[in-house]
C-alpha cells in the first residue's frame, strides 16, 4: 500500500520518518483559511482533511494519505504564520512570559474511509528579551511557522514549559498517528 504525506513542511517529513515507514511526499495545493469553525480543533482536522483530500483525489491506486495542519491560539487569537518580520516580532511579544495552545489536526484519507483528530498542547514561553525576538525575527526563520518560532530550533529557548505532547508542537502528534496506523494494521 502507497502512503503518502501531503505536506510541503520538513519538520512534519522528519516526524513522520520516526514511524520507520515507507513514504512519499506529495505537497498539497490548498490555501490555509481561517473561515468558518465552531472550535480550534475542528478548524484544525477539517484543514488537515483538506489537505489530504486534494492529494488523494490527485493520486491513484491503493493509497493512504495524511495530511496535518497546526495552528497556534493566544488568548482566543489564531497566529497564523507570521507575513513580515515585524508581524513575527508583535507575535513573540505576545507570548513572551505567557501561555498559548498549540492545535494540531491529523487527516487520514484512503479508498475505504477517512479519519480525522487533533492534539492541544499547551506552551509557556519564559519573558523574552527583545534582543533575543529581533535576531529570531530578523533570522527570517518564524515566517513559515505558525505563531512565529519553532520548537525544534533557536525557539526552544522560548519554552519554559510544556503541558501535552511534545510533537504537537512542532507539527504531528508521531505516538496518535502510530497508534491509528497500528489499529488499522497499516504498521509495519
Amino acid at each position: 500500500m502507497r502512503i503518502i504525506l501531503a505536506s510541503s513542511s520538513p519538520r512534519r517529513k522528519r516526524l513522520f520518518e520516526i514511524l520507520g515507514m515507507n513514504y512519499e511526499v506529495i505537497p498539497p495545493r490548498v490555501k490555509e483559511d481561517y473561515d468558518e469553525y465552531e472550535s480550534f480543533g475542528e478548524l484544525v482536522e477539517s484543514l488537515a482533511l483538506k489537505k489530504a483530500r486534494e492529494v488523494f483525489e490527485r493520486t491513484f491506486e491503493d493509497r493512504i494519505v495524511i495530511g496535518a495542519d497546526t495552528i497556534v491560539v493566544y488568548k482566543g487569537e489564531i497566529l497564523g504564520k507570521p507575513s513580515t518580520i515585524e508581524e513575527a516580532k508583535n507575535f513573540l511579544r505576545k507570548l513572551s512570559g505567557d501561555w498559548h495552545e498549540v492545535y494540531t489536526g491529523v487527516a487520514v484519507v484512503w479508498n475505504e474511509g477517512e479519519h480525522t483528530f487533533h492534539e492541544k498542547t499547551k506552551v509557556w514561553f519564559r519573558n523574552l528579551p527583545e534582543e533575543l525576538i529581533t535576531r529570531y525575527a530578523e533570522s527570517g526563520i518564524p515566517l513559515d511557522k505558525a505563531g512565529a518560532y519553532g520548537i525544534q530550533d533557536l525557539g526552544a529557548v522560548f519554552v519554559e514549559r510544556i503541558e501535552g505532547d511534545f510533537y504537537t508542537v512542532m507539527g504531528l502528534p508521531v505516538g496518535k498517528v502510530w497508534e491509528f496506523f497500528m489499529k488499522m494494521g497499516w504498521w509495519r
